[in-house]
């Protein structure tokens, strides 16, 4: 079977894996004259890139990060991986690549959240109602690094508000779209921290829920009002006066 120039050239750091201590190389990309391309590598039949990037102190460090086709799956070809160099060398140049280092999991990056100091003076009933949000996304999106928080897992929790399920060990009712658009201002609260804190660049694509109109409710007839300030008065032993005169107000 004829191989392609990629797995021509991904060979010997295959190879290496199996002598080195087990360990993948990575191996300078060439084409099909083998001529070694610029900023291209290849590990274990894969396509890397490797550029030099502002490490935030004045001085510039070689990254690599691994290059994805048009669908999101890894780059395999030299023609996909040439044209995913070209899309990060424009996101390094509009500073959206990701930050370096391992980030945090949900679970453990929402705990630094809820102790920041601009959190706790929140109102202690908005306090509350990010603590029980935070208790729900934990239950669906605590194993997952932050930077690996996509769309789809945003959308599956959605969902699972609308149907009603298991959140932790708390079998919970269906919501409205209003309630469970109020659990996803929280994660955007979070994610949003974690922005501030250097950890991301940018958010998930979330898109909140049409809510339904408020229902429209009819204004009472002078007779029903009069018939209200008349009850005040006679009802409320107190200061029925009172409330009849701030009715009429």
């Amino acid at each position: 079977m004829q191989t392609t120039p990629a797995e021509h050239y991904a060979a010997p750091a295959l190879t290496r894996k199996s002598t080195d201590n087990h360990v993948a190389q990575f191996t300078p990309a060439r084409d099909s004259r083998n001529r070694r391309v610029p900023g291209l590598y290849i590990r274990n039949s894969r396509y890397y890139c490797q550029l030099w990037i502002d490490r935030g102190d004045g001085r510039k460090s070689a990254r690599r990060f691994p290059l994805f086709n048009s669908e999101n799956l890894p780059a395999r070809n030299l023609n996909e991986a040439k044209e995913a160099l070209e899309i990060k060398r424009n996101d390094r140049r509009e500073d959206r690549l990701p930050t370096p280092g391992r980030k945090p999991n949900f679970l453990d990056y929402s705990e630094t959240y809820m102790n920041k100091a601009k959190v706790q003076r929140k109102r202690p009933g908005t306090l509350q109602n990010e603590q029980q949000a935070i208790a729900r996304l934990r239950s669906h999106l605590g194993h997952v690094r932050i930077d690996k928080i996509a769309t789809p897992m945003v959308a599956s929790f959605v969902e699972k508000r609308l149907k009603g399920g298991l959140f932790g060990k708390r079998k919970l009712e269906a919501v409205s779209e209003r309630t469970a658009n109020l659990d996803v201002i929280v994660l955007r609260n979070v994610l949003n921290a974690a922005i501030d804190d250097g950890l991301l660049r940018d958010l998930p694509r979330i898109k909140l829920l049409k809510e339904a109109p408020a229902p429209k409710r009819r204004l009472l007839t002078p007779e029903e009002f009069d018939c209200l300030i008349k009850a005040a008065k006679t009802r409320c032993k107190n200061n029925g006066p009172q409330l009849a005169d701030y009715l009429r107000f």
